[in-house]
């Protein structure tokens, strides 16, 4: 978000524009976007809005939840078989090295409720799931099911950019409601293995080595 602020300077309204000119194609090309997207710097939350704003709350959040899955898939993949091979175990890495023994005997679960956690960035999920034994399958699906309230409120914030009405407010609302409840149980779960924080950081080092 913060290279987008500095460098890239693109707006959801921006994208709005461009796409609503494409008519049929919008979607689809939507879609592509979202697939490509995890190759950039761009942040996820500039389409998903956007994709709000165009095709209001309930198909914008089902192809945000679509695109998300795309570029999910086609990102874990990517790192999977055609990026430099680590070895978590020899780095040296307490809550990475927790996280992977999660991952790896409670796929599905572990992956749905990170997906569920804010605090994890997407990307940094996905790079360190292509980076473990979790099963395409598993990952696949928990990133469909877990990445399914945020899509819902960020195609309803986007829709409501545009119209401000008291029902999709209303469901902005409780879905914002729902995310914050299930962030906080998230969180005590997932604490109680590791350290989100230290975690995250660890990650990141991780990528730089790679």
């Amino acid at each position: 978000m913060l290279l987008n602020k500095l460098f890239f300077h693109i707006k959801p309204s921006n994208v709005a524009d461009w796409m609503e000119d494409l008519g049929f194609w919008a979607p689809i090309i939507f879609l592509l976007i979202f697939t490509i997207r995890p190759f950039t710097l761009i942040p996820l939350s500039i389409f998903a809005v956007a994709c709000g704003i165009v095709f209001g709350p309930y198909m914008g959040s089902v192809y945000i939840v679509i695109g998300t899955v795309l570029g999910g898939t086609a990102s874990f993949f990517a790192l999977k078989y055609f990026s430099k091979e680590i070895h978590i175990q020899d780095k040296n890495k307490q809550n990475v090295s927790a996280l992977k023994s999660e991952l790896e005997k409670n796929g599905f679960k572990s992956v749905l409720m990170l997906r569920l956690l804010p605090a994890i960035n997407f990307d940094l999920l996905t790079y360190i799931c292509a980076k473990t034994q979790v099963t395409p399958w598993k990952y696949i699906a928990a990133t469909a099911v877990g990445t399914l309230p945020g899509s819902l409120m960020l195609g309803f914030f986007g829709s409501s950019l545009l119209s401000l009405k008291p029902m999709n407010l209303t469901i902005l609302a409780g879905i914002i409601i729902l995310l914050v409840v299930l962030g906080i149980m998230m969180k005590k779960n997932v604490s109680k293995k590791y350290n989100t924080e230290k975690l995250k950081e660890e990650i990141k080092d991780l990528r730089k080595s790679a």
